[in-house]
């Protein structure tokens, strides 16, 4: 195989934009069957690329435009797609063990099975490749990566973190996910026939629509997802952790508010605490309830109403609460921490922090949404301030208006979303993507 330096690939990235903008001399970008280690190709635009059977292992394609590029029978192991567009590329058979596809779009991409042959000494055909099939994907890293509509081979194992990932109508029949981070994952409509999620982390799923025939689940934490569950389907999720009915509480839900506001104006002396961890509240209409301290981990809210409530300083972390609505809610020092939260309504909330005063000495016990999914959330006019959102995904957030002072935005994905307004004096926003 014929090697390529990182100094060689200027005239190439010349030749494709003129390729590109249809100039005379222009030449498609082509490294087929050629090897290359550590080459950068980050933030360039290489759409409809040709790296069939290439050698391009520890590369660097961060912010890179590969639409309807070919990476047939490629290896590309331990490198790094972050934030990379994908879409309709051809990866079949290519071997990406420990690549990182965070926050990159794989939608309508093949990433099936492929053998890429080529002829031997002595005129057989042999295959270019010699790594194990089933652990082409191995350790990849697909958080807040979407991957809508595209094709898995059914022999891979998935065995890493894909939390926040988009799988919507995937092709993913037979994978292993055994032990898989999928934490917020969503699979709507997704082919999941015979795949394994032993012991996987399934916390705020989506499987709704999707098909499970033959699917295990032994072992994995399913609570506070969204299930859909067949009449007379009483096997599937056996011997998961699932989310608990209402009616498994001891007490009913108009018994547990009125003693935990007990609890609460008698500094807990009498009343108790509500404990909702892990408990299906969905689509429920609590507007203005009171659950300052309340524990409300791993519930489900999915579309919910709260508005006007009082959340201060309880803990949601882990919850699912898509679509629900905090309008105009008290959230002050609330930990939202890995919960779902996407196109749920926090217009005019106060997530600032909470005052708390004791041994002499005040702290400011900040909101936390660490990790949490806010894709597509409404915080329009929400007081943010100081508010912890380290790894968090804000794509498509309305954010207009919303104080953000000295809020903590380190490492969150903010593509698309919508500041103008915005106060972000001395916000921290190292390492943020999608920030202009």
């Amino acid at each position: 195989m014929a090697v390529i330096l990182q100094n060689e690939l200027a005239e190439l990235f010349m030749l494709h934009e003129k390729y590109r903008k249809g100039m005379s001399g222009g030449k498609r970008f082509d490294l087929s069957m050629q090897t290359g280690h550590e080459l950068d190709f980050s933030a360039r635009d290489l759409t409809e690329g040709e790296f069939v059977g290439t050698f391009l292992n520890h590369s660097n394609f961060s912010y890179c435009k590969l639409q309807q590029s070919n990476f047939f029978g490629a290896t590309l192991n331990n490198s790094i797609f972050v934030e990379a567009d994908l879409c309709k590329a051809d990866l079949r058979g290519a071997q990406m063990q420990g690549v990182n596809f965070t926050n990159a779009r794989l939608d309508d991409a093949n990433l099936a099975d492929g053998s890429l042959l080529r002829q031997q000494k002595g005129g057989g055909l042999g295959n270019v490749q010699t790594g194990d099939a089933k652990l082409r994907l191995y350790d990849a890293v697909f958080k807040n990566a979407t991957a809508q509509r595209a094709r898995f081979s059914s022999s891979i194992a998935l065995s890493t973190d894909l939390s926040l990932a988009n799988f919507k109508g995937a092709k993913l029949p037979g994978v292993n996910f055994t032990g898989s981070n999928l934490r917020g994952a969503s699979f709507e409509s997704a082919d999941l026939r015979g795949c394994n999620f032993t012991n996987a982390n399934m916390n705020s799923v989506i499987l709704l629509h999707a098909n499970l025939d033959g699917a295990t689940f032994e072992g994995a934490d399913l609570t506070a997802s969204l299930v859909h569950l067949e009449k007379g389907d009483t096997q599937t999720f056996n011997n998961a952790k699932m989310t608990k009915s209402l009616e498994s509480l001891e007490f009913s839900i108009k018994e547990i508010i009125a003693n935990h506001k007990i609890w609460v104006n008698t500094l807990g002396r009498e009343g108790k605490r509500a404990d909702l961890v892990g408990i299906n509240l969905s689509r429920v209409m609590l507007d203005g309830v009171q659950f300052q301290a309340a524990s409300l981990q791993r519930s489900l809210l999915n579309g919910a109403s709260f508005m006007s409530a009082t959340f201060t300083m309880s803990d949601l972390t882990g919850c699912n609460a898509r679509e629900a609505n905090f309008a105009k809610a008290d959230c002050r020092g609330t930990n939202f921490s890995l919960s779902r939260l996407d196109k749920a309504d926090l217009q005019s909330a106060d997530c600032s922090p909470m005052l708390i005063s004791g041994h002499g000495k005040a702290i400011h016990w900040p909101a936390n949404f660490g990790g949490a999914n806010l894709q597509n959330a409404n915080l329009r006019g929400a007081n943010l301030t100081g508010a912890r959102f380290e790894n968090a995904l804000l794509a498509d957030a309305d954010l207009r208006e919303a104080n953000l002072e000295g809020a903590i935005l380190t490492d969150a994905n903010m593509t698309g979303a919508d500041l103008r307004g915005a106060n972000l004096d001395k916000a921290d926003m190292r390492g943020a993507l999608g920030v202009k």
